[in-house]
């Protein structure tokens, strides 16, 4: 049975892949267009998860 712990525990690991990702790719010079392809690749998520990653890793990042 699929319950809300199990969708925490999804969400949980898609963000600390995104995380890993999105500093990746910048400490690596590449482009938010090419991160964002990337998020969508590599987690299979929307174009507008992808943004919302970025949105949300990118803050911590620059912090």
């Amino acid at each position: 049975m699929y319950n809300l712990f199990d969708e925490i525990a999804k969400d949980s690991k898609a963000e600390g892949k995104a995380e890993g990702i999105i500093e990746t790719g910048f400490d690596c010079g590449l482009s938010e267009n090419d991160i964002l392809e990337r998020l969508q690749s590599k987690l299979n998520v929307s174009m507008q998860m992808a943004q919302e990653y970025l949105k949300q890793v990118g803050k911590q990042t620059i912090s």
